[in-house]
């Protein structure tokens, strides 16, 4: 978000030389600031560039791998791991079947799959289409 300069009060006018000299104002202030940022940015890296160099040198005087050795290893056990894949299982006709499998609790109970029929009343006709 750049700042702007206040308006010139209603009195005063301002020159061409006024106006390229605020505009030359405002880019060399933000170059300022992206050398700062720059600058923060360049140090944070000779910073890990040391850390990463002072593991591996300690790592040959104590015998233990480096810290740099170690999250390498778990990158890599990661990187090789498959995530678990679902199995595709065919599409079941109730709609608790659904839900048992998707949630697995079909594992620990007996819900299982059964297919729509019709259900006739005790009477023997079908009272839920009056």
């Amino acid at each position: 978000m750049p700042f702007r300069a206040l308006p010139p009060p209603p009195g005063a006018s301002s020159s061409a030389l006024e106006r390229v000299l605020m505009r030359v104002l405002g880019w060399l202030r933000a170059l300022v600031l992206l050398g700062i940022a720059l600058v923060f940015v360049a140090s944070l890296l000779i910073w890990l560039v040391a850390m990463v160099v002072f593991s591996l040198v300690a790592s040959l005087f104590t015998g233990r791998p480096a810290a740099v050795t170690l999250l390498w290893q778990r990158y890599r056990a990661m990187a090789r791991q498959r995530w678990p894949q679902r199995t595709p299982t065919p599409e079941s006709s109730t709609p608790r079947a659904d839900a048992a499998q998707a949630t697995g609790a079909s594992r620990d109970t007996d819900v299982s799959d059964v297919r729509w029929r019709e259900v006739r009343s005790e009477r023997g006709d079908d009272s839920r289409r009056s």
